[in-house]
């Protein structure tokens, strides 16, 4: 191969990388953005917005309780979650990766968590993954699991 198509394969391939390269920064910024909007919502007890984050077949799953599947029984888990708790958590996003109209997270979230019933608060902190689907151009949460990365006392932590 001569030179000169050497050149222009690797300028081919060295834009179609940064093509790739800035589509995935892209995508990172987007589910960032979705997870700030989805902790602001939290602290604001604004059920309506969570759901919103949801694909229509969006599925929650929290510890100790069972996954609920689609928008009504999102928002009733949402609304029992509220009615019980109040919480200010913050997001960290630890890395994400996008393949075709599926992409994931992996995170963290810290933050307090006040038992309204009793006014106890408590630090808290919690690993996430989030499965998001693109719809409609858009990002949306398909599935969410978090589980507590505070170990009860005389556990080890993993």
């Amino acid at each position: 191969m001569n030179s000169a198509i050497q050149r222009r394969a690797m300028l081919v391939a060295a834009g179609l990388t940064a093509v790739g390269s800035s589509a995935a920064a892209d995508t990172a910024s987007d589910l960032q953005k979705i997870m700030e909007r989805y902790a602001a919502a939290l602290t604001a007890g604004d059920v309506e917005t969570l759901v919103g984050l949801y694909s229509p077949k969006g599925v929650f799953m929290r510890e100790e309780a069972k996954a609920v599947t689609g928008h009504d029984a999102l928002r009733a888990a949402y609304k029992d979650v509220f009615a019980n708790l109040k919480l200010d958590l913050q997001f960290t996003v630890r890395e994400s990766e996008e393949a075709g109209d599926m992409a994931w997270l992996r995170g963290v979230s810290r933050g307090t968590v006040r038992i309204l019933k009793t006014g106890a608060e408590a630090k808290q902190g919690y690993n996430l993954l989030v499965v998001f689907r693109k719809e409609g151009g858009a990002w949306k949460i398909r599935s969410y699991l978090y589980g507590s990365n505070r170990p009860e006392p005389g556990q080890t932590p993993t």
